[in-house]
């Protein structure tokens, strides 16, 4: 991606959208192993949507593509390296978990957290990457800071997107363990909690988040639509 926006050659841009094409597709397919076919859903029509943008850019390789790489990039950028870089990952699990039982004691439960383990009455609870809502924090990372737009906005729409999804994903981390720990919705209380409960209440939370970075940068709005088009016309050509 950093490639294509230096170069600007249309074949770099091309490759860097089907590589970032197939990591969602292998994700996809994590998610469905774990039963979260919401999210599984979801990263099949995102694989779909960046391969359609892979052949657009050998058609059209137009300035919409290069802005719209360039924020992702900034994405990639936040996300990966707690990904590959199991120090970094590690350090956001364990912060994660912590906050999180802090939080459930904030609340009146006793959460205890152990490194990357949270225990309440007598269950326990593993924190994992996902649970740190670092996808999302990339994707309004690189959406808020990468785009072309007036600083100061760029920085108004950071602060009430990320630091906002942060605090949201530990309360929902908070939610999810005290409904598993004292079996608030049965036997499958984790699953309906995680998956279900909290799945609908992410989903809420970030589109209200999503309207709120729109109307502080209208030109993150406006750069969606011309994708749109150049993505359709790309594709028709």
């Amino acid at each position: 991606m950093l490639i294509y926006v230096l170069k600007k050659k249309a074949s770099f841009g091309s490759i860097a959208w089907t590589l970032f094409a197939l990591a969602c597709l292998t994700k996809a397919k994590e998610f469905f192993n774990g039963g979260d076919y919401v999210n599984f859903f979801i990263f099949i029509l995102g694989g779909i949507f960046f391969i359609l943008i892979a052949k657009a850019i050998l058609t059209t390789n137009s300035k919409t593509f290069l802005e719209v790489t360039a924020f992702s990039a900034l994405a990639c950028i936040v996300y990966f390296p707690f990904v590959f870089v199991d120090l970094l990952g590690s350090a956001l699990i364990e912060i994660t978990a912590f906050l999180t039982a802090e939080l459930g004691k904030m609340l009146g439960y006793p959460m205890n957290a152990y490194d990357k383990i949270i225990e309440l009455n007598g269950s326990y609870v593993e924190i994992i990457l996902a649970c740190t809502a670092i996808e999302s924090i990339a994707l309004f990372t690189g959406a808020t800071i990468g785009i072309n737009a007036n600083g100061w906005r760029k920085i108004k729409a950071f602060a009430v997107s990320v630091p906002l999804i942060y605090f949201l994903n530990l309360l929902r981390n908070a939610f999810v363990i005290v409904s598993f720990a004292y079996s608030l919705f049965g036997e499958n209380s984790f699953y309906i909690a995680h998956h279900v409960i909290a799945k609908f209440f992410s989903f809420i939370a970030l589109v209200a988040i999503a309207y709120a970075v729109f109307r502080i940068l209208p030109e993150l709005t406006e750069l969606i639509y011309s994708l749109k088009k150049e993505v359709v016309r790309g594709v028709r050509l």
